[in-house]
């Protein structure tokens, strides 16, 4: 009987304070998607919408658009972060002016500076501040994006 609520105890205890698995920033997956909008300072803005199976490039310019790069732009959506802040005095985050704003059907996210400490890059999304990986912020080109450009 003491080993089983010895067992019980410690499995209570591994649960409660166990490994953090990291904020989520989205509940949605990249399956879900529907229009991807993205808008850099000074660049126009890159639209695309979900067809079926591909994704068509809308604006600027119209064509399809490579699946490997909607990928890594989609793949924000499965960010964790270890890190979540009350998205305050936006400005010492560099979000103030962010440097990309991506903005996945209703959800956004700014991209701000780089944490000198941890090289992790500061994403507001609502109300929060995460620190994420710098990779989710790489995002292609126009022509990088184009599918007759691959």
């Amino acid at each position: 009987m003491r080993a089983l609520l010895a067992a019980v105890l410690l499995l209570s205890i591994f649960i409660l304070f166990g490994p953090h698995r990291g904020f989520g920033l989205s509940e949605n997956s990249p399956g879900e998607a529907r229009v991807i909008r993205m808008e850099r300072s000074g660049m126009p803005e890159i639209r695309l919408e979900r067809k079926g199976n591909e994704w068509e490039i809308k604006t600027p310019v119209r064509g399809l658009a490579r699946p490997d790069m909607v990928r890594n732009l989609l793949a924000v959506l499965d960010a964790k972060s270890d890190r979540k802040l009350e998205a305050k005095d936006l400005s010492r985050f560099g979000l103030d002016r962010p440097v990309l704003r991506l903005i996945i059907d209703s959800q956004e996210y700014d991209f701000g500076m780089l944490n000198p400490l941890t090289g992790q890059q500061y994403v507001r999304k609502g109300g929060a501040v995460f620190l994420i990986s710098p990779k989710y912020a790489l995002v292609p080109s126009l022509s990088e994006l184009e599918a007759d450009h691959a």
